[in-house]
């Protein structure tokens, strides 16, 4: 038998006011506020400095790429979306300083995770990442793009610097570290050298008090240069289970040798 639902209780006219009135506070308190949306595509809203948008090839002051073929940023592009391939400059046609020049650059957008990988791997600084961030499209072929949708014009112009930092200066992250192990010693002071052997309130045990049969390290160190703590000490009682080289016994030319007949197995 199918459960039956309680019958509904009939709310007043008061209680169904303040039911909508909850329901519509949502709505009624944004109802005031200045809007966020914008008109896009006639508006554009300006991202953050630090956004990560689509790639561009800078070029020098000269007019000279930037790009040197190298192919560090297909190697560092988790997505495998950068193929490039290099060729050598000619005195005729050069297109980079260095000797090699990217003769196809390509980007393929819709592989692309847009981590800024290729651009961290970039020794000549020659790929940057732009605002751009527009990129919608109906084909797919249109989102590979090749060296010449990507290459700048014109050198790029960089944000000016707050400010200007001597060559070699500490910045960031390793400056405060730096700073940091330098306020440390020198609350610390200068650091004491580890006490010597048998230090520790205890002087060292004299020399004649010594049993006999042993030597302390620093004498056997001045005797023979370089000691062996496994050594036998003149005067010493060997240790059990072990003999002197000189009352080993020479091996036995009659004795039987062991053969694979006479071996037991395991």
């Amino acid at each position: 038998m199918p459960d039956e639902r309680p019958p509904e209780k009939d709310l007043g006219p008061l209680r169904a006011t303040v039911n909508v009135a909850k329901g519509l506070w949502v709505t009624l308190r944004h109802l005031w506020r200045r809007p966020i949306t914008i008109q896009y595509p006639e508006q554009r809203r300006e991202p953050f400095p630090r956004f990560k948008g689509r790639h561009v090839l800078d070029r020098h002051e000269d007019g000279l790429e930037k790009c040197i073929g190298c192919e560090l940023c297909a190697g560092a592009c988790p997505a495998d979306a950068i193929l490039v391939i290099g060729a050598e400059n000619t005195p005729e046609a050069r297109y980079s300083p260095g000797e090699r020049y990217a003769k196809v650059y390509e980007i393929n957008y819709l592989r692309c995770i847009f981590c800024g990988l290729c651009v961290e791997a970039c020794p000549t600084e020659a790929l940057v990442m732009s605002h751009a961030y527009d990129l919608a499209s109906d084909s797919r072929d249109s989102l590979i793009f090749t060296k010449d949708m990507l290459i700048a014009d014109a050198p790029l112009q960089r944000r000016p610097s707050k400010e200007d930092l001597a060559a070699g200066e500490d910045v960031g992250d390793f400056r405060i570290l730096k700073e940091g192990l330098a306020r440390a010693r020198a609350e610390l002071g200068k650091p004491q050298r580890p006490a010597p052997p048998g230090a520790g309130g205890r002087p060292p045990a004299p020399e004649e008090g010594r049993p006999a049969g042993t030597a302390s390290l620093g004498q056997s160190a001045s005797a023979e240069g370089s000691p062996k703590r496994t050594e036998v000490l003149e005067g010493a009682p060997p240790a059990r289970g072990t003999q002197a080289p000189g009352d080993v016994p020479p091996p036995d030319p009659s004795a039987p040798r062991p053969t694979d007949e006479n071996i037991s197995p395991r």
